[in-house]
């Protein structure tokens, strides 16, 4: 009977579940919507998540994890097995980055999986494990919002920033878009009826203003009848405003990897490797590279899939530390587009 190894990253934005062999072959790959019970309700959170495992786990031949509603565990039958989540001889799961509070989160997975989970481990270290084989070290991330974390023996030790667009995420998406938002209107009120040069601004009032002439007092107001967490939106912006140089767009970016590498600061253990994760510091953009600029003497890493990192965390305990390590890329890396069949 095959093992088989499910790791599910059910993050705020979107969930993403990969099935693995022990080899570290993919055989599932599964994408639906965020599993933040707290933002989205229990139901849809629950229903996203189990679409996302239904696809991972469809190479099964059977309902997978997960009924339509997101209740239940489901045993399904492949070629030449049995499995059932976590079932001996079947599917072993770990399940990473659920957001919301502690008993939201234990309602989606007890909602999709039932008693089938082996484990639960937050985003920080399947955000570390993503990017190295390394047991310890450190994870800094910048995603919608922004935090570093100390990693030993994959368990998180310390963390710094984390808390949310009103008091922190300093350098993540929002941070960025905000600052894009903010500069934007500085410019428009000192040049209210054209934009003559202000590559930044000029992005940010296409964006939001398409349809108007630019004005300050009109941008103040769409940016405020939208959800806070959509300037996360406006971030690439300031990506591509620096690459063709923009002054103000330079100027956030030097600032966003300035807070950053402070966070990390605060966590962070020398000589132990670094983890970069997380929209932000996975593109290779300006932002990246103006933090791996400030870290020349570290080890970096950037992550690879977060849920191909929860299928190894989930694998570990089945293969020595020498196997583990050389497995590792072929968990959290490129995969092919087409996953391969059961053995």
């Amino acid at each position: 009977m095959t093992e088989l190894f499910l790791g599910v990253d059910a993050g705020g934005t979107s969930s993403r579940a990969a099935l693995f062999t022990l080899e570290g072959v993919r055989v599932g790959y599964g994408v639906a919507g965020g599993a933040n019970g707290v933002a989205l309700g229990l139901e849809t959170a629950c229903a996203n998540l189990a679409s996302a495992v239904r696809q991972a786990t469809a190479a099964l031949g059977g309902t997978g994890a997960g009924a339509e509603t997101g209740a239940g565990t489901g045993a399904a039958a492949g070629p030449g097995l049995t499995a059932a989540v976590a079932g001996p001889g079947g599917v072993r799961a770990a399940v990473a980055g659920l957001a919301g509070n502690a008993v939201m989160r234990q309602a989606v997975v007890d909602r999709v999986f039932g008693e089938g989970v082996v484990a639960q481990v937050g985003d920080v270290v399947t955000a570390f494990a993503a990017g190295t084989p390394a047991f310890s070290g450190t994870a800094l991330i910048s995603g919608t919002g922004a935090i570093a974390a100390r990693i030993a023996d994959h368990a998180p030790m310390a963390t710094a920033d984390g808390y949310g667009w009103q008091l922190g995420d300093e350098g993540s998406a929002f941070w960025l878009g905000r600052a894009a938002a903010r500069a934007a209107i500085r410019f428009l009120d000192g040049q209210p009826s054209e934009l003559p040069g202000g590559l930044l601004a000029e992005l940010v009032v296409r964006r939001l203003l398409p349809d108007g002439p630019p004005d300050a007092g009109r941008l103040a107001a769409v940016v405020q009848e939208r959800p806070p967490l959509a300037l996360a939106e406006l971030a690439p912006l300031v990506s591509e405003a620096a690459r063709e140089k923009d002054p103000a767009a330079l100027e956030i970016v030097a600032e966003a990897a300035s807070l950053l590498v402070r966070t990390l600061s605060q966590v962070h253990e020398r000589g132990r490797p670094v983890v970069l994760a997380g929209g932000v510091l996975t593109l290779d953009g300006p932002v990246r590279q103006a933090v791996e600029e400030l870290l020349t003497e570290e080890t970096v890493r950037v992550a690879g899939d977060p849920a191909g990192a929860a299928a190894w965390l989930a694998a570990l305990p089945y293969l020595g530390a020498r196997e583990a390590e050389r497995r590792h890329a072929r968990f959290v890396g490129p995969q092919a587009t087409s996953s391969a069949a059961l053995p």
